[in-house]
């Protein structure tokens, strides 16, 4: 059964975490003697004595401690998945929760978090891919060459749960909700609802036109922060219509993602001067879904 580490200080927003992971079936321990204030070994051996499968725990920014606690119980070799909340009522500075993020934190929750969406994550940081391999259990001798190629998919399968978690940080941050506009450009009705779909079913703010007039007139009179445009449009092109935005109408902070049905012309389209921020495929697939929403919601960051 896995077992989940609950260590918050408020006292109401620990009784919401438990309430709702004991609606899961997994054991949930609240884990009272887990205090950083003793020192970064101490609270590292703590967690390790608990042998967790997931851990839900303030996030304290002071010298990075709360990271630096990770990155110290990454080193034994049971994984250990966590989930970072909130502890100050003011709202982390955006370098922290990236920072907490790229460190391999399964999520980062605002102190008002969704007792759902906590749920959520829990599950799938026990279903989903786990961290990459520890130290003490790195294969040896014949197995080199099978390591070799668990590497060489390493850095994808980093880049797509990252992606993910950062989905997740954006869907759970007020201030994201607010900027989550996104404007959709295609001349194809066909493309332009079907990318539409997978946006608004991520609980983004879409806008769409069908060419680069209409699409011009959208970002004048709503500002979106992130634009998709197809690189072929009925009357100009994606490029005509970054440069309309960045160049002439000097539109800024504007986050400018062009797709393509031709990987040969990714290269192109990202030369410097263009003024386009991502180049990517149209999507298709589960998996083209899941990299076309996570660089639309990179956008929102940046």
């Amino acid at each position: 059964m896995p077992k989940i580490l609950v260590s918050l200080s408020d006292a109401d927003m620990r009784e919401s975490a438990v309430r709702a992971l004991s609606e899961s079936r997994h054991k949930v321990i609240v884990a009272e003697d887990i205090d950083l204030d003793r020192g970064l070994s101490e609270a590292a051996e703590k967690i390790r004595a608990y042998h967790g499968d997931v851990i839900v725990m303030d996030y304290r920014d002071e010298d990075a401690a709360s990271v630096k606690l990770m990155q110290t119980v990454d080193d034994f070799a049971e994984p250990l998945e966590f989930i970072f909340i909130e502890s100050s009522s003011a709202a982390t500075a955006r370098d922290q929760v990236l920072m907490a993020l790229n460190e391999g934190a399964r999520a980062f929750l605002p102190r008002d978090f969704n007792p759902s969406a906590l749920l959520n994550y829990v599950e799938r940081a026990i279903s989903g891919p786990g961290r990459l391999r520890s130290k003490a259990q790195e294969p040896y001798g014949t197995e080199v060459a099978l390591k070799r190629m668990e590497e060489s998919f390493g850095d994808l399968r980093v880049k797509t749960v990252g992606y993910q978690k950062l989905i997740s940080h954006l869907l759970a941050t007020p201030v994201g909700a607010q900027a989550r506009k996104v404007l959709v450009v295609s001349d194809s009705p066909y493309q332009l609802e079907l990318l539409k779909k997978f946006l608004e079913d991520h609980n983004f703010n879409v806008l769409t036109a069908s060419n680069m007039a209409g699409a011009l007139s959208v970002v004048l009179s709503e500002g979106p922060r992130t634009i998709v445009s197809d690189l072929e449009l009925e009357d100009q092109t994606g490029l005509d219509l970054c440069q309309a935005v960045k160049f002439a109408h000097k539109i800024t902070p504007c986050y400018f993602i062009i797709c393509t049905a031709n990987r040969d012309k990714i290269s192109k389209v990202m030369t410097p001067g263009n003024g386009v921020d991502d180049c990517l495929i149209k999507p298709s697939g589960q998996n083209d879904r899941v990299d076309f929403i996570s660089r639309v919601a990179l956008g929102l960051l940046l």
